[in-house]
């Protein structure tokens, strides 16, 4: 999902990294409330080979925890009958094709960047805008190196195996849902802003991924939250009204046994409504390992 949709997603999300960082810096804090403790970290969906071995950040929230929660079940999302289901999302279903369901000007503007790509614009003429959107982003990432696995995705399995308790936020249809609700946006804002935004892909590769490893939420706050200005709908549905649902769940954590490891898109962290903030406000004590 990304800057509208190339940073949102990496809520739902994607992962960018192209320098290193300092093992020592990591978007991974430690909420405290009287003797209650919950790890949280920030995640990007996609990462380079060089991203591995994560810091060791992310290795002593995984360590000190009983229970890992993430955003959806990562097992389900890749079983052939949801990858059916997201096709549905992605590509239209009423007989409509992309070049159809543009203007003019947009669709030219499409095939241009397509054929710099040397993609055969009609390759992707099923896809609806927001099957476009997810498809060209993640072409731009794996371009440069984004192939290995996220660090939701690398946890999940190590949980698995390490037979530590696994929960999540949210279902993998109710993650479907919100990439379906882009079809009520301007079919034609969304592909030029997508396009807008990868001219500049290379800056704002860089520059998030150091954000990410550094754990610098004034960064994030910047080049993530800010760029949803214009978009007020998408905001909200993407990170508000998520992390508020999701609130209630990590709350709860502090009343129950055990300790809670949660691995959400680093996009769900900073702002003024992103989980830090909000439970910072709350009284709870945040502080980075």
């Amino acid at each position: 999902m990304l800057k509208m949709f190339t940073k949102t997603i990496a809520s739902l999300s994607i992962a960018v990294m192209f320098v290193s960082a300092s093992a020592s810096a990591a978007p991974v804090f430690k909420v405290t409330k009287g003797k209650e403790t919950v790890y949280i970290g920030g995640t990007f969906h996609l990462l380079t080979e060089k991203d591995y071995p994560l810091p060791e950040a992310f290795n002593t929230a995984y360590s000190a925890a009983d229970e890992v929660y993430f955003e959806t079940n990562m097992k389900e999302i890749e079983t052939p009958a949801f990858q059916q289901k997201s096709l549905k999302v992605i590509m239209y279903q009423d007989g409509k094709t992309l070049k159809s369901g543009l203007n003019e000007k947009t669709y030219a503007r499409f095939v241009e960047y397509a054929k710099a790509r040397n993609i055969p614009p009609m390759q992707l003429n099923p896809l609806n805008p927001t099957g476009v959107m997810l498809t060209i982003t993640i072409m731009e990432y794996q371009a440069r190196g984004f192939v290995a696995e996220g660090v939701d995705k690398h946890f999940f399995q190590k949980a698995t195996v390490d037979n530590k308790t696994i929960a999540w936020f949210e279902t993998p249809d109710e993650q479907l849902a919100i990439l379906d609700s882009f079809d009520n946006e301007d079919p034609n804002g969304l592909i030029n802003y997508t396009l807008d935004e990868i001219e500049n892909i290379d800056d704002v590769i860089k520059t998030l991924h150091k954000s990410w490893r550094d754990g610098d939420m004034e960064t994030l706050t910047k080049l993530g939250i800010d760029s949803f200005e214009g978009y007020p709908q998408v905001y909200k549905t993407v990170l508000v009204d998520r992390n508020n649902k999701w609130m209630k769940k990590i709350e709860a954590m502090f009343t129950d046994q055990g300790t809670e490891f949660v691995l959400v898109g680093a996009l769900h962290l900073p702002g003024d409504d992103g989980v830090l903030t909000q439970l910072e406000n709350k009284g709870y004590t945040v502080e980075k390992l």
